[in-house]
């Protein structure tokens, strides 16, 4: 892996960071500039904040620090250093204390790999009218004899760790479509509800991204208490992202069909699109092996990831649940 992107044995840093280029469009600029208050001022003091809380951290041992990785994390929290830093925390917190979720991301590994190929989770080559990253699942392109819910975990964050240190969408944000017409109650019972709190968790305070929307296309009546309660753990400001759709026409609509995979109407058969993302992670294998190195003293951080799942679960912290309308 190269140095740019290495990670630091305790949080030694390099004896000189690799100076920031903006090398996007000017529109991302004034994007950046309009929606996360970025100028190159903001940029450069909160990579460097972020570096010292880093290296004078007692309890981060071993983290990346440059400057794609920081940018997630400031990005997301619109240059909040506090919160940035906060969410770092977290993000190191939640890989270290739920290891079989986010440790090993390999695209040769055999069971990943089939998931992929089947056509599971791809994220669309073309973005949408904004700029976003569109990332497609569909439930029905799983075959629920050789997955569990550990294993679709561990394939959603590989997909979001490798699309994690592209600019533009830290910028712009991303988009998730999930196709929900052949959802079963087999796939349903994969999940404990400790496990969808700590998916939720994880989603909205430890892992660095802008979630622009969330739709769900054709969901079954059978899976509307799940989806309440799901959205019972999200934040008001994710609650308003959800969108019910009917049909594939209607959320094609929404989205500019000729981004969409051929099987939904577009002109790249999906096939063609998963090869191309899977060449994206082979070309970065080697770096989403390397993250596994990270290392938080547990110990010194109160609260992580799991515990505090299990807490909220026996308190009885379930919420409130919502009724979606469905466009």
């Amino acid at each position: 892996m190269d140095n740019e992107f290495a990670v630091h044995s305790n949080c030694t840093s390099p004896a000189s960071y690799q100076q920031y280029t903006w090398a996007l469009t000017d529109k991302l600029r004034k994007t950046a500039k309009s929606e996360l208050r970025e100028d190159e001022q903001l940029r450069s003091q909160g990579l460097a904040q972020m570096r010292e809380f880093i290296a004078k951290s007692p309890h981060i041992k071993r983290c990346r620090t440059d400057a794609l990785f920081l940018l997630r994390f400031l990005r997301t929290k619109k240059y909040s250093i506090p919160q940035a830093c906060a969410m770092l925390e977290k993000y190191l917190t939640v890989r270290q204390t739920i290891p079989a979720w986010f440790y090993r991301l390999d695209i040769e590994d055999p069971e990943i790999e089939a998931i992929i190929d089947g056509g599971y989770i791809v994220p669309l080559p073309e973005r949408d009218d904004h700029g976003r990253q569109v990332i497609l699942s569909v439930a029905g392109n799983l075959d629920l004899s050789r997955v569990s819910s550990t294993l679709l975990a561990r394939v959603h964050f590989l997909v979001q760790e490798v699309l994690a240190d592209d600019e533009p969408s830290q910028i712009c944000g991303y988009v998730h479509c999930v196709d929900e017409r052949e959802l079963s109650m087999k796939l349903m019972g994969m999940w404990s509800l400790v496990d969808i709190k700590k998916v939720a968790d994880c989603i909205q305070n430890g892992i660095p991204n802008r979630i622009n929307g969330f739709n769900l296309i054709g969901l079954p009546s059978t899976a509307a208490t799940l989806l309440d309660f799901c959205v019972s753990l999200l934040s008001d400001k994710l609650r308003k992202r959800i969108n019910l759709f009917r049909t594939v026409e209607d959320v094609a609509g929404k989205i500019n069909r000729k981004i969409l995979p051929k099987e939904y109407g577009g002109t790249v058969p999906m096939a063609d699109m998963i090869a191309q993302f899977k060449e994206r992670c082979r070309q970065k294998r080697a770096q989403l092996l390397a993250m596994d190195d990270m290392c938080i003293e547990l110990s010194k951080v109160p609260g992580h990831c799991a515990d505090s799942c299990r807490r909220d679960l026996d308190a009885g912290m379930i919420g409130s649940f919502r009724k979606l309308e469905v466009d």
